[in-house]
C-alpha cells in the first residue's frame, strides 16, 4: 500500500471519528498506560517498560509489603517524584476540551497518576487505585498525600501502622467503589442525568490485557456506542472497534476533537 494510500485512509477515519463525536453527547473513555507514557510516566508490560527493570513480586503485592515496606515504599516514592515532574500532553488535554465543549465525558482508567484530573477532566475512575492516595490495612483509613518526595519513611497512620499505596496490587481484587460508578453511569449516565447511553466510546493507550476492560467496551458497543481503539499497535479491542487509529494519542487526538 502507498504512503498517499495509507494517509488517505487514515484521514477517512479520523473525519469518521470526528463526526462522531460533534454529534456526541455522551462519551466514555477508557485510557492506559500509553496514555501516560506520552508525558514521560513509564509504562509496565512494554519492551522497556518497568516489570522488565523490576520484579512486580517484590513491588507490587501484598506479601513484598509486609516483607520490607520501606523497599516497596522507596519504590513508590521515586515513582511519585517522576509522576509530579510529568505533565498533561495533548491527549490529555483534548479529553478535558470534550468537557469544555458540554459533553458528558466519563474516564475510566488503568492509571494510578493523576494527568488527567490536571489536564481539567472531573469525571474521572481510578480503576487501580492513586499513588496519591495512602491506605491503612488496619482501620482502613485513606488519606490524600501528594509529598514527593514523602518525608516520612514509611509513612504511618494515626494509629500507629505503617500505610500503603492505596493500589491494586497483584493477586488483589479491584476496589468496589470505582465500579459501583462506572455501574452507575452505565445505567444512568455522568451524574445520573440521562440514560445511560454511550455515543463515543474511545479506548486509548490500553493493550486491553485485562478481561473487564474488553467487558466494558463491548458492553458501550452493544449498547450503540461507536467504538474507537488509539493505540500505536493492534490489539484485541482495536480488531471489534469500528474505527481502529494506529498512532499516538497525542498526536491524533487533536486532530479528532473540534476545538471551535
Amino acid at each position: 500500500m502507498s504512503d498517499e494510500k495509507t494517509t488517505e485512509s487514515l484521514e477517512a477515519k479520523l473525519a469518521s471519528v470526528r463526526e462522531w463525536l460533534n454529534a456526541a453527547q455522551n462519551v466514555m473513555v477508557i485510557t492506559g498506560a500509553g496514555v501516560s507514557a506520552e508525558s514521560g510516566v513509564p509504562t509496565f508490560r512494554t519492551t522497556d517498560g518497568l516489570w522488565r527493570q523490576f520484579n512486580p513480586m517484590e513491588y507490587a503485592t501484598p506479601e513484598a509489603f509486609h516483607q520490607d515496606p520501606v523497599k516497596v515504599w522507596k519504590w513508590y516514592d521515586a515513582r511519585r517524584q517522576g509522576i509530579v515532574a510529568a505533565q498533561p500532553n495533548p491527549a490529555h488535554l483534548m479529553l478535558a476540551r470534550l468537557e469544555e465543549q458540554g459533553k458528558q465525558v466519563f474516564i475510566v482508567t488503568q492509571n494510578v497518576d493523576d494527568l488527567h484530573e490536571r489536564a481539567g477532566s472531573k469525571m474521572v475512575v481510578h480503576l487501580h487505585g492513586s499513588i496519591w492516595r495512602l491506605r491503612c490495612e488496619r482501620d482502613g483509613n485513606i488519606v490524600e498525600n501528594r509529598e514527593a518526595p514523602l518525608s516520612e519513611m514509611p509513612p504511618t497512620c494515626f494509629c500507629g501502622e505503617v500505610m500503603r499505596p492505596d493500589i491494586v496490587w497483584f493477586g488483589e481484587e479491584l476496589p468496589w467503589r470505582p465500579l459501583q460508578q462506572i455501574d452507575e453511569y452505565l445505567m444512568e449516565g455522568v451524574g445520573g442525568q440521562g440514560s445511560g447511553r454511550i455515543d463515543v466510546c474511545l479506548i486509548i493507550g490500553t493493550e486491553a490485557s485485562f478481561g473487564y476492560i474488553i467487558e466494558l467496551a463491548v458492553h458501550a458497543r452493544e449498547h450503540g456506542a461507536k467504538l474507537v481503539d488509539i493505540n500505536p499497535r493492534l490489539t484485541d479491542l482495536g480488531r471489534m472497534a469500528d474505527v481502529q487509529l494506529a498512532g499516538k494519542a497525542g498526536e491524533l487526538l487533536p486532530r479528532i476533537v473540534n476545538r471551535e
